[in-house]
């Protein structure tokens, strides 16, 4: 997993592994009023931000958890599940 940070002071961009990522101060200004959003490479190449419950790949509809794990498909979850994640839906298609 991967952090995107952006300064809120100068709007500097930056990208830093997690594992590395002890110190939130912009290399920039040496700001600490920094946003921070996890992120990972999914296997077909696409960024997918982690900054929820449950985060859907944009290019091959993978789910990852908050931690980049990824999930089963939804018609393999519990009903009570799919529903807290996802609200009410028909879920006889295959996802």
């Amino acid at each position: 997993m991967k952090l995107e940070m952006y300064c809120n002071e100068c709007q500097h961009e930056w990208r830093e592994d997690y594992e590395n990522a002890n110190c939130y101060e912009c290399p920039n200004c040496h700001s600490t009023s920094v946003y921070r959003s996890r992120y990972i490479t999914c296997q077909c190449g696409a960024t997918v931000y982690c900054d929820g419950f449950t985060n859907e790949c944009d290019g091959c509809g993978t789910l990852y958890n908050a931690f980049g794990q990824m999930l089963a498909p939804p018609s393999q979850w519990d009903d009570e599940d799919r529903y807290e994640c996802f609200g009410p839906q028909d879920y006889d298609e295959e996802f």
